[in-house]
């Protein structure tokens, strides 16, 4: 295995985690955003510092033209997506949100084919209706419902269309992200991103009263033994190895790679929180990784 491959799959492995505490957490979608983006900034600058000033490991060599494609990449990825995603977990659950995010490979082939004249074959639409279906399945699955968090709810339609427009976002951020990497390395690139995501984030929050307030919150202890650990795993690390992924792996295959978190969540579930997953949701999940697998195969084959 590849080191890019096996940093997607380290990713997507603590993404897992990480999306499991973030549904404990009872606070607005952006407000836990806000707050994880100065958390992570601040993990991963001195992460940097350390690398690149005390033991000189990494290189600062980030020209302008990197700044302005990673930036655009933590915008659309790093604080649309993520508050995306949140409310989607919020709202339907870990599981359910980690299988909507399957859905990136697929955009990324429809975006090709509508915006880059990309073909299509046959078997590619066979792989992009195998990941849907499956997705369906485990969406409307009934039992899936014990898995929801109950702290932050909403419309179920809601939750579903959050999770499909973060998914967007990611292929999105992850394209512009793999632009910006071309003169840098994964860590820097992480930085800036995050850098690029807290400006954004801080700026938007206190330029409305409701979202100071709501940050003064989140930074009590009783939401901080959260939020520190899982921006650890999923911020710091999870887009470090992603980021490592982007740079050394072609984009569709990294990309199917960090779709595989609902196979770790299966387990992680049942460990955690003792739900068994019914075998209709179990099958639904493993034909749409599968599906996954035959697109971006068939599509870079």
């Amino acid at each position: 295995m590849e080191i890019g491959q096996a940093a997607a799959l380290m990713a997507a492995f603590l993404w897992t985690f990480s999306s499991m505490i973030w549904g404990l957490i009872k606070l607005p979608a952006f407000t836990i955003n806000a707050c994880k983006n100065c958390v992570g900034v601040t993990l991963v600058g001195i992460h940097l510092a350390v690398a690149s000033l005390g033991l000189g490991w990494v290189e600062l060599s980030a020209d302008w033209q990197a700044w302005g494609w990673l930036t655009l990449s933590g915008f659309i990825g790093v604080v649309v997506g993520d508050t995306l995603y949140f409310r989607c977990l919020q709202i339907v659950g870990p599981r359910r949100a980690m299988v909507l995010m399957c859905l990136g490979p697929f955009f990324a082939v429809v975006l090709g084919l509508l915006f880059l004249n990309q073909t299509i074959s046959f078997i590619v639409v066979l792989g992009v209706a195998l990941t849907m279906a499956g997705v369906v399945v485990v969406v409307l699955d009934r039992k899936a419902k014990q898995e929801e968090p109950g702290l932050m709810p909403g419309n179920f339609p809601l939750g579903v269309a959050c999770g499909i427009l973060a998914a967007v976002c990611q292929v999105s951020g992850g394209v512009f992200s793999a632009k910006g990497m071309e003169s840098c390395s994964p860590l820097e690139s992480t930085a800036i991103r995050l850098f690029a995501a807290a400006v954004a984030s801080s700026l938007w929050m206190l330029s409305r009263k409701k979202y100071r307030q709501e940050f003064a919150t989140a930074v009590k202890f009783h939401h901080l033994r959260f939020i520190v650990p899982a921006t650890a795993l999923g911020t710091w690390l999870g887009i470090w190895f992603c980021q490592m992924a982007y740079k050394n792996d072609d984009l569709a295959i990294a990309q199917t790679l960090l779709s595989t978190c609902p196979l770790f969540a299966i387990p992680v579930m049942w460990v955690l929180h003792r739900h068994r997953v019914s075998r209709l949701a179990l099958a639904g999940t493993v034909v749409a990784i599968f599906g996954i697998w035959v697109t971006v195969t068939y599509k870079t084959g």
